[in-house]
């Protein structure tokens, strides 16, 4: 995208003749609501305006609404430049230069649950400086114990951080340290650096995390692995297991969600977790030396310290030149199984928008089309966890995803982006006739070139 039509975008969506005079009482408002605004872009990057305005009207006593957020707030975005309006959100000033990476953080924010911070914090985020991780202070005092307290230790220490940008890759944070001419008396020294950053990054904010931090979207969203994107959830709710089911079925927790989410079943075990994980970062290190995609290396280790946006970035390039599978195995010596199952990868994939319709024991039911067209449905598992054990959605709901068979099952890719479309009572009947018609022919529970 040029600059011209970065600018064109820009005043799309935050036209100077729409600016009006600020109604009469409601400056105290628009002042108040410009540092809102600065802390939700200085926390999320963006947010869409009616969460916008309900997080404002739940945290004060005046109200507003999403027109008046528009009026009070575009003479200070055309002024100041520090956030913009952008389609039915509000985005950070630094997208102004390249809204398409806008798109791309509203895409991978997805419906995850978005972090909160008490009432009496939350303003403390317009604050472009503010954070509150002190894991990095603990990272700095560290740095001063054993290479003294200089101008390079901290030049040094605001690269690692600026290097890091959601994502932890050892190879650039040593050259980093090198660059200043930093030597470690012993490889203890190293690890214990290593182990205080991986400490900070774990607890930073994250704007594809929608603020939170990998450890806390880790304990909403996975009981295995830190750095695991699952499926989407709108918002963590409890649920007792007596309750109604959150997916709109009518049953008890426990007799629905509940049970898929308990069962063990319905997600790989722990050791083709790892396997999987590692075969899957192996063939996108092979996709991104290849494409040149991000400027991290991807190693075949789990949990990968690489950041969900960065490698998912990698995935799709991917999925765009699947034939990248075949160049993988046969540009080494992978071990045989590997290279079955990445062969299967390449020639049994499926990439599309299904239908999630139901959660069984086993496995969470999707609605697609086979190769003529007709639907089919999938029986798909979680990969760490149960996909009914992070999805609190209200069922059917459109998924996008690509389905790949391991070891005999059907699972995803790693990431799953959910439709906010509600459907109505035509729409979710016609959906059970498609399930009573496609469940005719069976659940398919693993793919391979005949499917």
């Amino acid at each position: 995208m040029n600059k011209n039509d970065q600018k064109d975008i820009f005043k799309k969506y935050n036209n100077e003749a729409d600016v009006t005079r600020c109604p009469k009482g409601r400056g105290a408002v628009k002042a108040l609501l410009n540092l809102y605004a600065k802390a939700a872009v200085n926390l999320y990057g963006s947010i869409k305006l009616e969460h916008f305005v309900n997080i404002f009207n739940d945290y004060n006593e005046e109200q507003t609404t999403i027109d008046e957020v528009y009026r009070l707030l575009l003479p200070l975005v055309l002024k100041e430049r520090y956030y913009c309006f952008y389609k039915n959100y509000l985005v950070s000033g630094v997208y102004i230069g390249d809204f398409g990476e806008a798109d791309y953080l509203i895409g991978l924010q997805g419906t995850k649950p978005r972090y909160l911070p008490k009432r009496e914090d939350i303003l403390k985020y317009a604050k472009g400086e503010y954070d509150d991780n002190s894991h990095w202070d603990s990272v700095l005092r560290y740095m001063y114990d054993i290479f003294g307290v200089t101008k390079d230790v901290y030049g040094c220490f605001e690269e690692i951080i600026d290097c890091i940008d959601g994502s932890l890759e050892v190879g650039d944070i040593i050259d980093i340290i090198n660059s200043y001419n930093l030597v470690f008396d012993s490889d203890e020294q190293l690890m214990t650096l290593l182990n205080h950053i991986m400490q900070a990054h774990n607890n930073t904010r994250l704007w594809e995390n929608n603020g939170y931090t990998p450890e806390e979207l880790f304990k909403i969203s996975s009981k295995q692995s830190k750095n695991v994107t699952p499926f989407p959830v709108v918002k963590p709710i409890e649920v007792g297991r007596n309750d109604p089911c959150p997916c709109g079925s009518g049953k008890k927790y426990k007799k629905c969600c509940g049970a898929s989410e308990a069962s063990e079943s319905a997600r790989l075990s722990e050791e083709e977790t790892k396997q999987f994980y590692e075969t899957w970062y192996g063939l996108l290190g092979f996709v991104n030396k290849k494409k040149g995609v991000i400027k991290e290396q991807i190693e075949p280790v789990y949990p990968n310290m690489i950041s969900d946006m960065k490698l998912h970035k990698v995935r799709e390039v991917l999925w765009e030149n699947p034939l990248l599978i075949d160049e993988y195995i046969e540009s080494g010596n992978l071990p045989r199984e590997e290279a079955d199952i990445l062969r299967l990868w390449g020639n049994s994939f499926i990439k599309g928008t299904f239908l999630l319709i139901e959660y069984q024991k086993e496995f969470a039911l999707l609605i697609g089309s086979d190769k003529d067209g007709k639907d089919i449905v999938y029986g798909v598992k979680g990969i760490s966890n149960s996909i009914a054990g992070i999805m609190f959605r209200k069922l059917p709901v459109m998924v996008d995803t690509v389905l790949i068979p391991f070891k005999g099952k059907l699972i995803y890719d790693s990431y799953i982006t959910s439709s906010e479309i509600g459907f109505k009572k035509g729409a979710i009947e016609m959906f059970g006739r498609m399930y009573e018609n496609a469940m005719k022919k069976g659940i398919v529970t693993s793919i391979d070139v005949g499917v």
